[in-house]
């Protein structure tokens, strides 16, 4: 609950930047940014961009609360992004 919670500050912030610049757009962009960001570098963490060979090496030779950590990190990083990610979603079509 705390990781979405970040999120929506993150949210929050860019609003009273767009709100204070008077640039709307800013919303758009800066949660945009962020959401993008926080896909990215989860699908590192995941381990998304690599082959089923290379993954399954990973896999083996990892312990597992080494992955259970990077799933744990996974999942903030994602939850994160997620109020980001729905903002930016719903700002797209209110403003086409």
């Amino acid at each position: 609950m705390k990781k979405i919670l970040v999120g929506i500050g993150i949210v929050v912030v860019a609003l009273l930047i767009s709100v204070f610049l008077s640039d709307f757009t800013l919303l758009y962009k800066i949660t945009g940014v962020v959401a993008l960001i926080s896909l990215i570098i989860s699908a590192l963490f995941s381990g998304a961009f690599v082959d089923g060979d290379r993954l399954g090496r990973n896999l083996q030779s990892e312990s597992k609360e080494d992955r259970k950590q990077r799933f744990s990190m996974t999942n903030t990083i994602l939850l994160i992004g997620l109020p980001n990610l729905l903002i930016v979603m719903v700002s797209y079509f209110v403003m086409n």
